[in-house]
């Protein structure tokens, strides 16, 4: 019956439209996962746990916000005043960092690098590692590594900062800091236009809310990106 076609036509019509995935789109896979999120956005729209956050977009918080994220099985927490954006870095992810603060924790064989003020900082060795960075200012990084040793590349100088140490950054500044105001422990390193101070011992990462975002580590996702 000719004037039945249309009708039995539609269900094709849907499943094509709801249920073929063109290619590429297929590959298009989410960097991460949103596992905690208050006064948080992604992009310029409010974030919410189990959103997924794909290369290319903007995280960011307010001056109270945390923000969580999983990757992988590895964790990034981000502090107030924070903006990161991630990018796929074959079994591992990179974190571009435009101010404030992150927390880290990676598990084996899945590598997370950090990079900020043009400084980029990554894990040691390929076992678990966890850790944080804060930009400070222009030029100035604090870089704690809890857990595995830290290696740190700006420019042509390189450092491994040993586990257990939080560690003052002056980038581009050869001759010391010249702020009678920060209170230094230990002076590290001085190697090039890089200073390095100890200020204190390795933090915790519950400080960082990094266990609210390890229990959330289920959340519901949010869809593939169109």
């Amino acid at each position: 019956m000719p004037y039945l076609r249309p009708f039995l036509a539609m269900p094709v019509v849907i499943s094509l439209v709801f249920f073929t995935v063109p290619p590429a789109l297929a590959g298009h896979l989410p960097v991460g996962i949103l596992t905690l999120a208050i006064h948080a956005h992604l992009d310029d729209a409010a974030a919410f746990p189990g959103l997924s956050v794909f290369e290319g977009e903007r995280l960011s918080t307010e001056v109270e916000g945390r923000l969580g994220i999983r990757a992988g099985h590895s964790v990034l927490t981000l502090g107030g005043r924070t903006q990161v954006e991630l990018v796929s870095l074959g079994s591992g992810l990179h974190v571009d960092v435009g101010g404030g603060s992150v927390h880290f924790f990676s598990v084996e064989n899945e590598p997370i690098e950090l990079h900020a003020e043009e400084a980029i900082v990554w894990p040691a060795s390929t076992q678990a590692a966890q850790g944080s960075i804060t930009i400070l200012g222009p030029k100035v990084l604090q870089i704690t590594a809890e857990r595995g040793n830290l290696n740190f590349r700006y420019h042509e100088e390189f450092q491994t900062l040993p586990e257990g140490q939080t560690y003052r950054v002056y980038l581009d500044s050869p001759t010391g800091t010249g702020e009678a105001s920060v209170t230094v422990a230990n002076k590290a390193a001085m190697s090039g236009k890089v200073t390095y101070f100890i200020v204190g011992v390795g933090a915790a990462g519950a400080a960082w809310g990094i266990h609210d975002a390890l229990r959330s580590s289920n959340p519901p996702i949010s869809p593939a990106k169109p």
